[in-house]
């Protein structure tokens, strides 16, 4: 990989990418989709951070949601793309009951098959892959239809598994996760809730509590466990978060926790324009500011790390009339790289081909094969 490539990467890695400008509709009754990624110049193909990485880039397909949300944000957000290749089928109610991903070769990844109760809520996911192979999540709901548990195995070894339980208030406020594995409970997570109902604080909790044994630290089983707070949220009027404090939730010692870091967010008629993130010692590590259209669609990021410049990026977007983005400005090191987009729609007005230029040449094209119901 050259110099520029790591680079991005890196820097795609220290910051998360804005989920604003482009949305993914498909209007419709959807029976089926069909969506595959092309390479127009055999030499223009996935960034990899090492050269043994696969077709689906540096995290590998782990889910077919991730893989997703990771390949949208590189298609609109970078120069650059990772991998899409998969087929769906829905109900007449917009779920999706089954789900085929594929290699960049045409060989299957997993098979998904996913089933719902009465309420639409989802109960079962059941990935299958090599052999025959598979793994199944279950979820069960309570008669609010809130999440009440997941459970998870895997086929060629059902003696292990994971459970999670989830605790509501009164308010049907979530206050409490817990996990479970074949060894009993393991970690989870608590919540504290502001009287709006706004998350206040978040704790990490432990089934364990430690102490010393001939000057050594053991941990134990009590029943009760040990809390560790993670981080606290403060709003403004409008219920938007304005500030984020992490703490060092270290279990295996009985300091207090203390803040290890800040991240602070100011707003303009509800808009987030500027968040800023600092360390321990109160010194700003990051910050991206955000510039809109009348439309509040993004039309500029620039993400700077003061203490390290050459890693600042500035993303410029633009878009037609109908809010598709049709241009993207992605400038590094003052060095701007202009990535534009084409696209093909149906009679629904759902697109169904868009092709990518970098400086005005053309090296990916997306596809969507759409079917619908009668």
């Amino acid at each position: 990989m050259n110099r520029t490539h790591l680079i991005l990467a890196i820097s795609l890695l220290l910051f998360s990418f804005s989920y604003g400008q482009q949305k993914d509709t498909i209007y419709g009754q959807v029976k089926s989709v069909r969506e595959q990624l092309n390479f127009l110049d055999e030499n223009q193909q996935n960034m990899k951070l090492f050269s043994d990485e696969g077709d689906y880039g540096h995290h590998g397909f782990s889910s077919p949601k991730f893989t997703k949300s990771r390949f949208y944000n590189w298609w609109y957000n970078t120069p650059f793309v990772h991998y899409s290749n998969y087929y769906k089928e829905l109900n007449k109610k917009g779920k999706t009951t089954y789900e085929v991903w594929f290699y960049k070769n045409g060989d299957t990844v997993s098979f998904f098959n996913y089933k719902y109760d009465k309420n639409d809520n989802l109960i079962q996911i059941k990935e299958t892959y090599e052999k025959e192979d598979y793994t199944v999540r279950n979820f069960n709901y309570n008669k609010k239809n809130k999440l009440a548990s997941t459970i998870y195995y895997v086929s060629d070894d059902p003696n292990l598994y994971s459970y999670s339980e989830f605790i509501y208030d009164e308010s049907d406020n979530l206050v409490q996760s817990k996990d479970f594995d074949e060894d009993g409970e393991s970690f989870g997570t608590k919540y504290s809730f502001y009287p709006n109902g706004k998350i206040k604080e978040v704790f990490s909790h432990s089934p364990y509590k430690i102490k010393r044994e001939n000057n050594k630290k053991v941990s134990f089983k009590d029943g009760i466990g040990s809390d560790k707070l993670n981080r606290k949220y403060i709003y403004n009027e409008h219920g938007d978060i304005i500030e984020t404090n992490s703490f060092k939730d270290e279990f295996y010692s009985n300091d207090k926790p203390y803040i290890q870091g800040r991240t602070l967010k100011e707003y303009e008629n509800r808009l987030l324009i500027k968040e800023m993130t600092l360390n321990r010692a109160n010194k700003t590590e990051r910050f991206t500011l955000y510039s809109y259209n009348e439309k509040n669609q993004i039309t500029k990021e620039e993400k700077v790390i003061p203490e390290y410049p050459d890693n600042n990026l500035i993303y410029e977007y633009f878009y037609d009339k109908n809010g598709n983005q049709i241009k993207l400005i992605y400038t590094e090191k003052n060095n701007p790289i202009t990535v534009e987009f084409e696209y093909e729609f149906d009679s629904k007005k759902n697109w169904t081909k868009q092709i990518k230029s970098v400086n005005g040449e053309k090296l990916y094209v997306w596809t969507r094969e759409i079917e619908y119901f009668e």
